[in-house]
């Protein structure tokens, strides 16, 4: 077994709600800083423990909960004990930068304090102990019960997690899959306030709540490894459910507020997820309330009533749509309402499963009805947003002309096995060339031919969900190799840029010349990445996270 063993900026280090308690609205997360050995405590204000070692030291292990390294024959071990504790042994002497903290000392603790936050930090010889409290006899009492824990058992324990999980099918990437299984464990919550089971965050820092799309992508690597685990990602978000079957975009412990909602691509996460664990009683807590949803859709976002729907637009420039998802994508530059092909295919797609789970639970005539809404929108699809000239899929304004912005939605009916054989050739044409969608490391967001194409987010710059479904798409129509050299090239890329800084990003270059710190998003970010001065394509990125490791272990789920 091959652990992740690479420091870099950017790296999320905390306890999981995979492990204990965990406290989403009072967190203590942190994250990894450019100089090792730097651990920031994201905090309102931040506060770092710094271990000085050289420019020689050796990492063992650098995961999501613990921490492995040698310099000049000086051993060091850092480990979440539980959610407000992080314990370390080192033998180079941890120190802690405090920022604007005022800080009080007694004895082996330190207590420091910012407004309304307080740290702990006890050292005792080469032992050391971190904590957080809302007052500083929380702080101070956790920090001395961190120092009377056993580093090297709690190192076992968080080592151990790793050794129980399916090994790596493909050993050119074997330090990057047990990185992907680390992203993926740190971005759990442990159930709180509104949401009664456990739940799966983007990324945690910034964007610590849960989100509807990224919980189904983060369900299907979990299903690989822990179903229990991929089950409440998606129970957690139905939980939110509104009795009139809406379900928000984002969510959080204390609830939602607003009327934005997401891709529905719930039912093919329930049904996937199903298939490998065998559940039918989680199908059927799901299935009312999926159909809930996609009425609430249907209802809600198809205003002209022809069959195809509407994403939210938004007064927003930087976020004209981020109901889509595609956040500041130049389909949406003009901030005109457009019958969607993503937000349709997508429908069409979760219909058909839908219509699936039905099946299995032997409600003939609703798999029947949710049969024919996939048919009936799959018809539409075909019928008013295909562009023979130019061989796409495209949006389709309210005066029934195309808008004629080429974008990787384009090729979802491939994903959802909705487009006719002939048509699939022309995409597969398309998507093969390299003055549009075939860049250096495929595939571009938008065409390269938009006069909008850059690297900022969705507009040029290259996404794992898409890639994935992509790769799913050209499978189901028989192009198994140009699959699997997207498939190879994705991988290829993604491990370069792991190994380079220990991150796996939220996006990535499609001309392969940038690191994705040096990429906008919505805006240029500094030379030097740091989130709180601008974020940057953020690195741990969950799904991401999911979808490398799924295409590691050759893992591609459709609607079948």
């Amino acid at each position: 077994m091959k652990l992740s063993d690479i420091y870099g900026y950017g790296q999320l280090f905390g306890f999981s709600g995979m492990d204990g308690k965990t406290d989403e609205s009072d967190d203590f997360i942190a994250m990894l800083m450019r100089q090792p050995i730097e651990i920031r405590f994201e905090l309102p204000e931040p506060l770092s423990v710094y271990i000085p070692v050289s420019e020689n030291c050796k990492f063992f292990a650098v995961m999501s909960d613990f921490l492995l390294a040698e310099d000049e024959g000086k051993s060091i071990a850092v480990a979440w004990a539980d959610a407000y504790t992080m314990i370390g042994r080192s033998e180079i002497p941890a120190q802690v930068l405090q920022g604007r903290y005022a800080c009080n000392a007694e004895g082996e603790t330190t207590v420091y304090r910012y407004e309304s936050r307080y740290v702990g930090f006890a050292r005792n010889g080469a032992r050391f102990a971190v904590s957080y409290g809302r007052s500083a006899a929380a702080a101070a009492r956790r920090a001395a019960d961190g120092l009377n824990q056993a580093t090297d058992a709690v190192l076992r324990l968080r080592a151990g997690y790793y050794e129980c999980l399916p090994p790596c099918k493909d050993e050119r990437y074997e330090k990057l899959y047990y990185k992907a299984l680390s992203v993926n464990k740190v971005n759990v919550y442990s159930p709180a306030g509104g949401i009664p089971v456990r739940y799966t965050t983007p990324d945690r820092v910034p964007h610590k709540h849960m989100w509807l799309w990224d919980s189904v992508f983060h369900a299907l690597a979990w299903a690989q490894y822990d179903c229990n685990m991929a089950q409440d990602a998606v129970a957690a978000v139905l939980s939110q459910q509104r009795e009139d079957g809406f379900i928000p975009h984002r969510m959080s412990c204390r609830g939602y507020a607003d009327n934005m909602t997401q891709p529905p691509v719930l039912a093919y996460g329930v049904w996937n997820v199903y298939k490998v664990s065998g559940d039918r009683q989680f199908l059927r807590i799901c299935a009312d309330k999926l159909e809930k949803y996609l009425r609430w859709d249907i209802a809600n976002r198809d205003s002209n009533g022809n069959g195809l729907l509407e994403w939210l637009i938004e007064e927003n420039e930087d976020c004209r749509s981020g109901e889509s998802g595609m956040d500041n994508s130049p389909r949406f530059d003009e901030a005109l309402t457009l019958d969607a092909v993503d937000f349709s295919v997508f429908l069409a797609n979760d219909a058909g499963c839908l219509a699936k789970i039905f099946g299995e639970l032997g409600e003939v005539e609703k798999a029947a009805e949710w049969n024919a809404v996939r048919n009936k929108t799959a018809d539409a699809v075909n019928a008013m947003l295909w562009c023979e000239e130019d061989g796409l899929y495209y949006d389709l304004k309210t005066d029934g002309s195309f808008s004629k912005v080429a974008s990787v939605a384009s090729f979802l009916p491939l994903f959802a096995g909705i487009a006719p054989e002939d048509r699939a050739e022309k995409l597969v044409r398309v998507l093969t060339d390299k003055n549009k969608f075939m860049t250096d490391l495929p595939v571009a967001s938008v065409s390269k031919e938009n006069k909008a194409f850059g690297q900022d987010m969705w507009r040029g710059a290259v996404w794992l969900n898409y890639n994935y479904m992509i790769v799913c798409g050209l499978r189901r129509y028989g192009y198994s190799s140009l699959a699997r050299q997207l498939r190879d090239v994705t991988l290829e890329n993604v491990n370069r840029r792991y190994l380079a800084t220990g991150s796996i990003f939220e996006f990535y270059d499609s001309e392969n010349k940038r690191v994705p710190f040096e990429l906008e998003r919505k805006g240029a970010c500094p030379k030097v990445p740091d989130w709180r001065k601008k974020v940057h394509s953020i690195s741990d990125y969950n799904w991401s996270a999911c979808f490398t490791m799924l295409m590691i272990q050759n893992v591609y789920y459709e609607c079948d």
